[in-house]
């Protein structure tokens, strides 16, 4: 049996659930922070994709086409080290965009995409959503904003990995995680994630095995605990 982070959590949150977002500066999705009329404008433009769970959407050094909107669902973005490591940059949940890099001139993907947990996308030609930007400003800051909170969280975690021990760096990745992707309640978070122990190495420049020992202990420590399958943490 796969060892893995494992949670449903509730779609109801507290009153202060947004209080405790902001103290995590968590983000607005892609989606959120486009109006209504921009969302529409770009959504017809699209096609929509079925993901599959653990399917390639698309692979490191091939030519950049596609961008997606991921409407459900989860995706992680990921490179692999000279010693052969997969390393994961960032998951990318519902309302996130994945596949664009901005105003590069590169021709080809730069990090390889794998379906975590099957859903839906949106998807438009790279060029399409180009002339979009530049017909609707509105987006272009909405993809701005969002990149620019995806390089936050990939400085965050590498500060982590050079100034954290192994327990620290899987309970602030988890904080960092929860706060976009769990429910907030009584001062904790329920993190609704499924993740293998391998997955949540890759993410934290650590071995399988130590992150095994590591949760373990903080399960034993209560620092994290489960209820009805889900990871529950601490919201600071």
């Amino acid at each position: 049996m796969t060892d893995t982070l494992d949670d449903r959590s509730s779609p109801n949150e507290p009153a202060s659930a947004e209080h405790a977002r902001s103290a995590l500066r968590t983000p607005a999705t892609f989606l959120d922070l486009l109006s209504i009329e921009d969302r529409t404008a770009m959504i017809e433009r699209c096609t929509r994709r079925t993901l599959a769970r653990r399917q390639l959407l698309f692979t490191r050094g091939e030519p950049r086409s596609s961008v997606f909107i991921l409407r459900t669902g989860l995706i992680k973005l990921q490179r692999q080290t000279a010693a052969g490591n997969d390393v994961i940059i960032t998951l990318c949940g519902p309302g996130e965009l994945v596949g664009f890099s901005g105003l590069s001139k590169a021709t080809a993907r730069v990090a390889s995409a794998q379906v975590v947990e099957a859903g839906e996308a949106f998807a438009i030609d790279e060029a399409d959503f180009r002339a979009l930007m530049a017909e609707r400003p509105a987006i272009a800051m909405a993809v701005i904003e969002s990149l620019r909170w995806r390089m936050e969280s990939v400085a965050d975690a590498l500060t982590d990995v050079v100034s954290e021990d192994v327990p620290n760096r899987i309970v602030r990745l988890l904080q960092r995680l929860s706060a976009g992707k769990g429910e907030a309640r009584n001062g904790e978070w329920a993190l609704d994630l499924r993740l293998t122990h391998q997955e949540l190495a890759n993410m934290i420049g650590a071995r399988r095995q130590t992150v095994t020992t590591a949760l373990s202990e903080l399960h034993r420590d209560g620092v994290l605990r489960r209820d009805q399958h889900r990871v529950v943490i601490p919201a600071r």
